[in-house]
C-alpha cells in the first residue's frame, strides 16, 4: 500500500476472514481418468472450457525441467453465485512437467507481474518435481473488475470460487495429487480456498500467514515486542525506542529535533534533484517519527536473518546521527547524488485520475477494510514517553468514497476458521512460521494435530525458500517434505528417474512477499 503514513499512531494491520463452505465426502470427487500423455499439454489446455487465451513463453531460467510454460487467462464469473452479473478474466502462469506428476497451485494474493514467469524454482514444486500453476488474485493486476466500484465481489468467498473454477477442469488433464501453497497473504488465500472447498486439494501448505480476528489486531505488534528475535535483540530494540521517544511529551526530545532538521535538509536536496515532485519528500510530523520506528524493526525481523539483523540494526549506544540515518534516512543518496527510491519515506507515485489505478495494491486495502483487517503496533510499554495510543483502522489506506467499508468489516469467517474449522478438519494442512517474524503472532492457536502440522522454525524469515539453508534448517525442511510425502506420491511416479535430489537443487529466492508494510 504505497500510501502516506496515517495521521494518528494507529497503524497498519492485516486481518483476514474466511468464508464457510459445505463439506462433502471424498467419494463425491472421484479421481478422473488419466489423460494419455501423447497430446501436448498446451493443446489440451486450449480445449478447457473457461480458458480464453493461451500464450507460450520461455523462462529465463528453467533448472528444474519444465517442458511447456504458458500464460493463461480464464473466464470467471464476477459473482459465482449469480452468473448473470457478468464475467471477468483471471491470469495464471502454468509450468508443465508431466501428466504423471503432482501439481502445485500457488494462490497469489496480489498481482502476477511478468517477472513471475521466471519463478520456476518454487521450492515446494521443485522438491516434488511437480507441475506448477501460479494464479493471480481477482481484482489485482490484469485480473481487475473495473465495473465493481463498490467492491461487492472482492471477497474471500469469491476468490476461493475462482480457484475452484480453475482447479476443476485442470484436474481432468492433470489427475495426480494437487497441493496448494502460498506465503503470507498468498498462504491466507490458500487456506481460504481449503476452507470453502475442502476436497479440492490433496494437501495445503501455508507459510508465514497471519489470520487475524479484528479490524486492528494487536497480537502481531505484541509478538514483535515480546518474542521476535533473541532476548538481546529485543533489549536493544526497546533501548532504541526509549532513546528516540524519551522527552516527546515534554517537547524535550533532541532526537526528534534532529529528525526534523534532517527532514528539512534532505527535502531541500531532493527537491532540487526532482523538481517534478510538488510535495515534500519527508513528513517531519511527530506521528511519522513515532510510527516509522516500529515499522523499521518489523521489516528487519520479518525479512532478515539473525546474521543480517546483527549487521543492519544499530546499537542503542550509537550516536543520534547513526541511529536516525539508518532507521529513517538510509540509502537516500548514492555517491553520485541520485535518489535511490528505497527509503521508507519515499513519496508514492503520482496518483492517476481513476483511483483503481492510483496504487496497484489498493484492492488489498479494500480487503483489509472488509474482511482481512490491519495489524497494530503495541506501544503500551512506552505510554510514559508518548502517552496512550488510541488504535483504530488507518483511514489513509482508503480513498474517501471507500471509508464506509470499515463499517461493514466482518470477521465471522476468519473466526470460524480459527475456532471451528482448523481444530476439527480432517484435511491435511501444514503451517510453517518463523520464530523471529512478527506475523507469527497471528498464527492459528488450535489445530487438529492428527493431520495438521504446525512448525515454527528458528532460522526462518518471511518466505518459503526451503532449499536455502540460511532460511530453513535441514530438519525443518525434512519435516515439511516428510509431511507432504504422507499424501503425495512424488517419489514413485514413472518420471522418478528425472527427479533431482533436493540437496542438488539450486537455491533461488523468490521475490519477498508483497504482503508487507506498504510504505505509507
Amino acid at each position: 500500500m504505497k500510501k502516506e503514513f496515517m495521521a494518528a499512531v494507529a497503524f497498519y494491520c492485516m486481518t483476514m476472514i474466511m468464508p464457510m463452505l459445505t463439506s462433502c465426502s471424498i467419494e463425491d470427487n472421484p479421481a478422473p481418468t488419466p489423460v494419455v500423455s501423447t497430446t501436448p499439454f498446451g493443446d489440451l489446455l486450449r480445449q478447457v472450457g473457461n480458458v480464453t487465451s493461451v500464450e507460450a513463453f520461455t523462462p529465463k531460467t528453467n533448472d528444474v525441467g519444465f517442458t511447456e510454460c504458458y500464460q493463461v487467462f480464464f473466464n470467471q464469473p464476477v459473482d459465482h453465485e449469480n452468473p448473470s452479473a457478468g464475467t471477468m478474466r483471471q491470469k495464471a502462469f502454468l509450468f508443465f512437467k508431466g501428466f504423471d506428476r503432482p501439481t502445485v497451485m500457488y494462490t497469489c494474493g496480489y498481482d502476477l507481474p511478468d517477472n513471475w514467469k521466471n519463478y520456476t524454482h518454487l521450492d515446494i514444486a521443485a522438491n516434488m518435481d511437480a507441475n506448477l500453476i501460479i494464479v493471480e488474485h481477482r481484482y489485482f493486476g490484469d485480473s481487475k473488475n473495473l465495473s465493481d466500484t463498490r467492491w461487492d465481489y472482492l471477497t474471500i468467498e469469491q476468490a476461493a470460487a475462482d480457484h475452484h473454477a480453475i482447479f476443476e477442469p485442470l484436474k481432468k488433464i492433470l489427475p495426480k495429487e494437487w497441493i496448494s501453497t502460498g506465503t503470507s497473504k498468498d498462504g491466507m488465500t490458500s487456506l481460504f480456498y481449503r476452507y470453502f472447498y475442502p476436497n479440492d486439494m490433496t494437501v495445503t501448505t501455508v507459510f508465514c500467514s497471519p489470520f487475524m480476528t479484528s479490524l486492528y489486531y494487536m497480537p502481531v505488534g505484541t509478538y514483535m515486542q515480546e518474542e521476535s528475535g533473541s532476548d538481546a535483540e529485543r533489549e536493544n530494540m526497546h533501548a532504541i525506542y526509549f532513546k528516540l521517544l524519551d522527552g516527546v511529551l515534554a517537547n524535550e526530545n533532541t532526537f526528534y529535533d534532529t529528525y526534523v532538521q534532517k527532514c528539512k535538509e534532505y527535502n531541500a536536496q531532493l527537491q532540487a534533484l526532482h523538481p517534478e515532485h510538488t510535495d515534500p519528500w519527508f513528513n517531519s510530523s511527530l506521528d511519522h517519527y513515532i510510527g516509522l520506528l516500529p515499522e523499521f524493526f518489523f521489516g528487519q525481523f520479518s525479512y532478515n536473518t539473525a546474521k543480517e539483523r546483527a549487521l543492519n540494526i544499530p546499537s542503542a549506544d550509537a550516536e543520534a546521527e547513526v541511529i536516525l540515518d539508518y532507521i529513517y534516512f538510509r540509502d537516500i543518496l548514492t555517491q553520485n547524488g541520485l535518489w535511490k527510491y528505497d527509503s521508507p519515506l519515499a513519496p508514492a507515485a503520482e496518483e492517476e485520475d481513476y483511483y483503481w489505478m492510483a496504487d496497484s495494491y489498493y484492492p488489498y486495502s479494500i480487503q483489509t477494510a472488509k474482511q482481512l483487517g490491519q495489524y497494530c503496533h503495541d506501544f503500551s510499554r512506552y505510554e510514559s514517553l508518548i502517552g496512550k495510543v488510541d488504535f483504530g483502522p488507518n483511514p489513509s489506506n482508503l480513498f474517501e468514497q471507500d471509508l464506509w467499508l470499515y463499517d461493514i468489516y466482518d470477521n465471522s469467517k476468519i473466526k470460524d476458521i480459527r475456532e471451528n474449522f482448523l481444530p476439527t478438519t480432517d484435511r491435511p494442512i501444514m503451517f510453517y512460521y518463523a520464530q523471529g517474524d512478527p506475523w507469527t503472532g497471528a498464527r492459528p492457536d488450535k489445530i487438529n494435530e492428527s493431520n495438521t502440522m504446525m512448525l515454527i522454525g528458528g532460522l526462518g524469515v518471511h518466505n518459503q525458500d526451503l532449499n536455502n539453508p540460511e532460511h530453513f534448517s535441514q530438519d525443518d525442511k525434512l519435516q515439511i517434505m516428510d509431511f507432504l510425502a504422507r499424501y503425495v506420491d512424488y517419489e514413485n511416479a514413472t518420471t522418478n528417474a528425472r527427479r533431482r535430489s533436493a540437496a542438488n537443487l539450486p537455491t533461488v529466492s523468490i521475490e519477498p512477499d508483497r504482503f508487507i508494510l506498504r510504505k505509507h
